[in-house]
């Protein structure tokens, strides 16, 4: 009995209750933007209201807000941001502060509409504000600090989705490092998981995929940065 009583409060394996403690931050900017995706759909003209436009040049700054909470890529854009915006973000939040992880969502997006009036002034999605998540863990990856064994190959995954905006060679190149990342996790089991090793080689990798992202002058390599130097700057997170 004592030993069954153990695994019902693993903290390994968190119940519903502990889950959704851990993770509100990420689950209420995840509800607002599902909100504001949903109500596209019998009114389109919200995107246009909202999305990143040059208008934002003659004063309409709060598009550099809203459109983060609209997305342009039709369903499989926003079915994608809108998993990966639970599986970073739900990551992140256990990795970060709750101050860290907005100030790299927000840091990222607003780093990405300001880029994004130069290289793509027309858009909207949150795909930019998850680079900022993204980066920051790809910075704890690389310090060694203490994250879900799974961090690796859900950053993996989600540079593997970016891929797929540069062309479709490059996402097939993404998606296959991000598979040999999660099968590299799996042989190792629970250690293999955790290998402070294969971290730090997505991380590398993650800053890498930046720049290259930056100088094909796509809206997504200056939010992955932006994330790791606020985190480098900060020097705190959960579990250092």
């Amino acid at each position: 009995m004592e030993g069954g009583a153990r695994q019902l409060i693993d903290p390994q394996r968190p119940g519903l209750t502990v889950l959704l403690r851990r993770t509100w931050l990420t689950l209420t900017v995840f509800a607002i933007t599902l909100v504001a995706n949903l109500s596209q759909v019998p009114f389109p003209v919200i995107l246009t209201s909202l999305q990143r436009t040059p208008a934002i040049r003659d004063g309409e700054l709060w598009r550099l807000f809203t459109s983060l909470l609209v997305q342009d890529g039709g369903w499989v854009g926003t079915i994608s941001n809108l998993t990966f915006l639970l599986l970073v973000g739900a990551v992140a939040e256990r990795v970060l502060t709750r101050w860290l992880w907005l100030a790299c969502y927000l840091g990222g997006g607003l780093t990405g509409q300001f880029v994004g009036l130069a290289w793509q002034p027309i858009g909207g999605g949150n795909s930019i504000a998850i680079c900022g998540l993204a980066g920051a863990l790809a910075v704890v990856l690389l310090r060694g600090g203490a994250a879900p064994p799974w961090t690796p190959a859900v950053v993996a995954w989600w540079c593997g989705a970016l891929a797929g905006t540069i062309s479709f060679a490059a996402a097939v190149v993404g998606i296959a490092a991000a598979v040999a990342t999660q099968v590299a996790g799996i042989a190792g089991g629970e250690a293999g998981r955790g290998n402070r090793t294969v971290g730090r080689v997505v991380g590398v990798a993650v800053l890498a995929f930046a720049a290259v992202l930056i100088g094909l002058r796509n809206v997504h390599g200056p939010p992955l940065l932006v994330g790791a130097g606020i985190t480098l700057a900060a020097g705190q997170w959960r579990g250092r």
